[in-house]
């Protein structure tokens, strides 16, 4: 896809579609674009006034311009009430148009930017704007016989300015949007990648093409070298698989030797049978896509490097399945872990928490780390107490929980803090091991946070549960707030955020 800034009047400029936003109640609303034919204009607000177009979220109406203007059609799009309007909104509306677009079959679309009265930057506007149609129109079609000649069908897209003042920052958030567009419509295509196309091998294989690519520092452990590290949680849940785990580390090195740096864990569990607390069959459908949290670091990790962000990470993927045979680690088993304390297993299910036991304990001796944040499909007790329309969060510090909030109003994937009391940890106590690694159904994303929190030693940590925003389909569509998200599978979340807490630390510390 093309895309670009322009700052030619819209009367002569020729496109398949002109997207123009509406404030809800405001009549003279479409006057910000003075450019405009008159005629045009006249219409446009008649429409306004009659309330056929509302200017209410999400509302969209097409109209065929004849010859007033050089371009085929005019896409308006309601954006809501001007106190209401936010980045995510933008993204939504502008995903909507693309869609409409897409369904037209049109190849070329022009969004003049006119948002008066609106405290919004210029950077994170058009990366918006390019977010909201590169992710919205994203579709997985790699395993169809009879693919879409092209999916994407917009070949230019252009923003268009009324004047030159701001178009450094347009173009530099273009270029923003476009890596950030790119690596999450990557962890989308990693994510939905059947488990018979994404081993633990194969992925470690993404990773590396992803490192050489980007001048990444990469190590990856094979089996072997994982016990070697004494990861004997990782391995218990391992056990029960014919394809060998691995362990994918990747560095990146943008700040100063001396900065801070951020650690990033992914729980990469590239199918998740539940081991022999065997799941039912509809619970299974899509535990291809339990390595999520893997993707999402793997994703954020290629935006960063791409974006030459002035800051030091380290991201860490435990990648293995979660499957049945006569070898598999049981109900009742006391497990050791690579941090020393072990672990009574009170459900195979509950594996995700033991990988990253020793991930999380792994991350910390491989490299001093100043921040630590882990992300994971982890618990469907996420799904109960959040719905779909947030990740749950938890952790040790409230400056990186912060952070991560302030990251998550950029990039419009929300996040809520739930508590971490220290009550909750009798929950996992087990009377003949260190822990148990369940703690009943109260509290259940909880007390599995509680459980990670015994592996982070005393660095500053944030956990992040994306079981319920990770993998849509379209009984959750329905009711789902970001139209830029695909109607099935793997959503990328964790991807874009991620890559914003660490672009605030390097701008923070």
């Amino acid at each position: 896809m093309n895309i670009k800034v322009a700052s030619e009047p819209i009367k002569d400029f020729k496109s398949q579609a002109l997207v123009l936003t509406v404030f809800e109640e405001e009549k003279d609303s479409i006057d910000k674009y003075t450019t405009l034919d008159e005629n045009l204009s006249k219409k446009l607000n008649r429409l306004i006034e009659s309330k056929e177009v509302s200017g209410k979220y999400k509302e969209f109406t097409i109209l065929h311009t004849s010859d007033e203007l050089l371009v085929d059609r005019v896409i308006i799009m309601g954006v809501g009430k001007r106190k209401d309007f936010t980045l995510d909104k933008l993204r939504a509306v502008v995903s909507i148009a693309s869609r409409n677009a897409r369904r037209m079959n049109l190849h070329s679309m022009v969004i003049p930017v006119g948002f008066q009265g609106i405290t919004i930057d210029a950077e994170q506007c058009s990366t918006a704007i390019v977010e909201g149609v590169m992710l919205g129109l994203y579709r997985f079609q790699k395993h169809k016989s009879k693919k879409a000649e092209d999916f994407m069908v917009i070949k230019d897209l252009t923003i268009l300015l009324k004047d030159d003042t701001y178009r450094e920052k347009f173009e530099g958030g273009i270029k923003k949007g476009i890596a950030l567009s790119n690596s999450t419509n990557f962890t989308r295509d990693v994510v939905n990648e059947p488990a018979n196309f994404m081993t633990p091998e194969m992925f470690a294989s993404e990773a590396e093409k992803v490192a050489k690519e980007n001048g990444l520092i990469i190590k990856v452990l094979n089996k072997d070298e994982i016990e070697k590290e004494n990861m004997h949680a990782f391995l218990a849940v391992n056990k029960g698989s014919i394809n060998p785990p691995r362990l994918v580390v990747l560095e990146y090195n943008g700040g100063e030797p001396t900065d801070k740096v951020l650690g990033l864990v992914g729980k990469g569990v590239t199918f998740d049978a539940g081991g022999l607390s065997l799941k039912p069959s509809d619970a299974m459908f899509r535990m291809h896509c339990d390595m999520a949290g893997a993707g999402a670091v793997l994703g954020a990790m290629e935006a960063i490097a791409k974006q030459k962000l002035k800051v030091n990470v380290v991201g860490v993927m435990p990648l293995t399945e979660n499957l049945v045979d006569a070898t598999s680690y049981k109900v009742g088993d006391v497990i050791g872990s690579r941090e020393g304390k072990t672990i009574e297993v009170l459900n195979t299910d509950a594996e995700g928490r033991l990988i990253l036991a020793d991930a999380l304990s792994y991350i910390r001796s491989y490299k001093k780390i100043d921040y630590l944040i882990d992300i994971a499909t982890l618990t469907g007790a996420i799904v109960i107490a959040l719905g779909h329309f947030c990740s749950g969060m938890m952790g040790t510090d409230e400056t990186l929980i912060n952070t991560i909030k302030e990251a998550a109003d950029v990039s419009g994937e929300r996040v809520w803090q739930l508590p971490l009391f220290e009550e909750y940890k009798s929950q996992i106590k087990s009377d003949i091991a260190d822990l148990e690694n369940v703690g009943g159904r109260p509290a259940g994303s909880i007390t599995a946070g509680m459980f990670l929190k015994e592996f982070v030693g005393d660095v500053p940590w944030v956990h992040l549960d994306i079981a319920a925003t990770a993998i849509m389909d379209e009984s959750i569509m329905a009711y789902a707030k970001d139209p830029f998200l695909p109607k099935e599978g793997a959503t990328g979340v964790g991807t874009r955020l991620l890559y914003y807490v660490a672009e605030l630390l390097a701008k923070k510390y």
